[in-house]
C-alpha cells in the first residue's frame, strides 16, 4: 500500500522538499502529487523564476544565502551560464550590473562574498536540482509513483486521519517531456473530480498576498496590481506603464506600501524613456515612513566588536523583551562609535547571535517573542540591495516619487482612474495602483487566499503572522509548511531563502522517518 503525499507549490520549498524525499527515501512505497497554480513560474516559482522575477535582485548578498546555492554559485561552469545568461538577454538591463561585478570580457563575478545576484539565478540553480531528482527517482520507480498537476488548492478537510484537498478546476496530469518542461500527458485517464485524498500535505506556499483593501470585497480592475509578485511583479508593472499614451496626458502610478515591493521597481522605472519620466506622477501612501535600509558597511566595519551582545550576557538571558533590548543597546553603542546599525547586525548574523539568545528561552518566552518580538525586531533590521534603495532616493530627487504617510481605506473605479480613498487626505485619483503593502493578517475573514479559511479549522493555532508549528514544521499532525506559513518558521532571521531550505531539509527528514509503519502490508 503506498503511502499519499500531496505537495502544493512547486517553488523554492516543492522543489526542495520533493528533492529531499526522493532521495532519503530508501524503500517505502510512496505516490506523491505535487500541485503546481502555473508550471510557467518553474523551477522558481513566483519570487525566483526566470518570467516574475526578470527584475529582481536578491535583498541580501551572496554570503548570506544557504551553503549549497554559494557553493554552487563558487563553480566557474555555473558563473559563465549566469553571466552568459544575463549578457544575451539584453531586456534585462544588467549593462550597469554586469559591469561592476563581472571581470571584464571574463565569465567570473568578482566579489562572490558580496554579490547581490539577480533573483532570476536561482531558477538556474533549482533546475539543476530538479534534474538530479529525476535522475534519483528513475532508480526507484518501483516504490516512487509521481503526478504533476497544474491547479490551484482552494480548501483543506480533515476526515479522521486523512486530507481531503479540492481544487479549484479538474485534475489533468502534466507529464514531462525531454526538455523537462510540463504538458498534458497524451491518452491519459485524467480525473473527473476536482478533488485528492491525501495522507500527508505539505504546503508549499510563498508569501501571502496583502489584504484587500475594500473590507472582504476583492476590487477589480484591469490597472489595480492586488498581488504584485503573482501577477508578474516589475514586468507587470513596466508593460502597463508602457502601455498609456503619454503625449496626451501624465499619468499617476500609486503605491499602497513602501517597502520591498516598492523598492524592486525602481531601477526599472528609473530606467524608462525620459519621456515617459517627464509625465509620470508616483506616490507611495503608506502609514509610517519606515522602508527598508542600505546594506552598506562603514569603512570601519571590519573592526567592530560586540559591547552588550557577549557571552555573559546572552547566558543570562530568559525573557524574550531582553534580546530586543540587547540588541537596541548594541546598536546604540555601535552607532556612538561610528558603525553603521548594517556592519552590527551583520556581525549578529554572521556569528548566529540571535539563535544562540533564542535557544535561552523557554516555550513561553519562545511564543511571546514569535508572536511580538519577533516583528518588532524585524522592522528593525531590515535591509536590501543598495542600489534600488539609490534609485529611488534619485526619483525623490527628481519630483518624480512622493511619499504620503496615510492609509489607504477604498479602492473605487471612476471614468478611466482608480480613485483611492485615504485616512486623513481624502481622495486621491490614480491611472495604475499597486498594493505591496504586505502579507494578509490570518486573523482577519479573508478570502484573499481561498485554502486559508479551511486551513483554519484544521489547524487551529495561528497568530497575525501564520500557523504555530512544531520543531519539524508541522502545523498539525501530518501537514508541514516549512515556508512563511509558519509563524515561527525563522525566528533566528536568516535570510528566508537560507531558512527555507534548511526547514525542507528537516521536514523532509521528519517525513520519510514518519511514513511507511503500513507501506508494505
Amino acid at each position: 500500500m503506498f503511502e499519499r503525499l500531496i505537495i502544493s507549490g512547486f517553488g523554492v520549498i516543492g522543489t526542495e522538499v520533493f528533492h529531499q524525499i526522493v532521495k532519503r527515501n530508501k524503500f517505502k512505497k510512496l505516490h506523491i502529487c505535487i500541485i503546481e497554480k502555473n508550471f510557467s513560474n518553474f523551477p522558481g516559482g513566483v519570487a525566483y523564476s526566470k518570467l516574475n522575477s526578470r527584475y529582481g535582485f536578491f535583498n541580501n548578498p551572496l554570503r548570506l544565502s544557504n551553503i549549497e546555492f554559494k557553493n554552487w554559485v563558487k563553480k566557474i561552469p555555473n558563473q559563465r551560464k549566469l553571466i552568459k545568461y544575463f549578457r544575451d538577454n539584453k531586456n534585462l538591463k544588467l549593462d550597469k550590473w554586469l559591469k561592476k561585478n563581472v571581470k571584464k570580457n571574463n565569465y567570473k563575478f568578482l566579489n562572490l562574498k558580496e554579490i547581490y545576484l539577480p533573483r532570476s539565478a536561482y531558477s538556474f540553480f533549482l533546475e539543476e536540482k530538479f534534474y538530479q531528482t529525476l535522475k534519483i527517482l528513475n532508480k526507484k520507480k518501483r516504490f516512487i509513483k509521481v503526478d504533476f498537476y497544474e491547479n490551484e488548492l482552494i480548501e483543506v478537510l480533515k476526515f479522521n486521519d486523512e486530507y481531503k484537498c479540492l481544487f479549484k478546476n479538474k485534475l489533468i496530469k502534466k507529464g514531462l517531456l525531454k526538455d523537462k518542461s510540463f504538458l498534458v500527458k497524451k491518452n491519459d485517464n485524467n480525473r473527473s473530480e476536482k478533488n485528492l485524498i491525501s495522507d500527508y500535505l505539505i504546503l508549499g506556499v510563498g508569501i501571502l498576498p496583502p489584504s484587500n483593501v475594500n473590507s472582504n470585497i476583492t476590487f477589480k480592475d484591469k490597472n489595480y496590481i492586488h498581488d504584485f509578485y503573482s501577477s508578474g511583479g516589475t514586468n507587470n508593472l513596466i508593460k502597463k506603464l508602457k502601455s498609456f499614451n503619454y503625449k496626451k496626458n501624465n499619468i499617476t502610478l500609486i503605491f499602497i506600501g513602501n517597502k520591498a515591493g516598492l523598492l524592486e521597481t525602481m531601477q526599472e522605472i528609473e530606467n524608462l524613456n525620459k519621456k515617459i519620466l517627464k509625465k509620470l506622477n508616483i506616490l507611495s501612501v503608506s502609514p509610517s515612513n519606515i522602508t527598508l535600509q542600505k546594506a552598506e558597511f562603514s569603512k570601519k566595519y571590519s573592526k567592530h566588536k560586540f559591547e552588550y551582545l557577549i557571552p555573559k550576557n546572552i547566558n543570562k538571558i530568559k525573557k524574550a523583551q531582553k534580546i530586543l533590548s540587547l540588541i537596541k543597546s548594541e546598536f546604540s553603542f555601535g552607532q556612538k562609535k561610528d558603525f553603521n546599525k548594517y556592519d552590527i547586525w551583520t556581525h549578529i548574523l554572521e556569528n548566529n547571535i540571535l539563535e544562540k539568545c533564542y535557544k535561552k528561552l523557554n516555550l513561553t518566552q519562545k511564543k511571546i517573542y514569535d508572536n511580538k518580538i519577533f516583528s518588532r525586531l524585524r522592522n528593525l533590521t531590515r535591509y536590501t540591495f543598495p542600489e534600488t534603495v539609490d534609485a529611488k532616493n534619485r526619483l525623490e530627487k527628481l519630483n518624480v516619487l512622493k511619499n504620503l504617510n496615510d492609509k489607504v481605506v477604498r479602492l473605487k473605479r471612476f471614468n478611466n482612474k482608480i480613485e483611492v480613498k485615504t485616512l486623513r487626505s481624502g481622495t486621491l485619483k490614480g491611472d495604475i495602483v499597486v498594493n505591496v503593502s504586505g502579507p494578509v493578517s490570518l486573523f482577519k475573514n479573508q478570502n484573499e487566499v481561498p485554502f486559508l479559511k479551511s486551513l483554519k479549522k484544521v489547524c487551529k493555532k495561528f497568530n497575525e503572522r501564520g500557523f504555530t508549528s512544531d520543531k519539524f514544521f508541522q502545523i498539525t499532525s501530518k501537514v508541514y509548511a516549512p515556508g512563511t506559513l509558519s509563524s515561527n518558521f525563522n525566528p533566528e532571521r536568516k535570510t528566508i531563502i537560507r531558512s527555507i531550505t534548511e526547514n525542507c531539509t528537516i521536514t523532509a527528514k521528519h517525513f520519510v522517518k514518519s511514513i511507511g509503519r503500513r507501506s508494505w502490508n
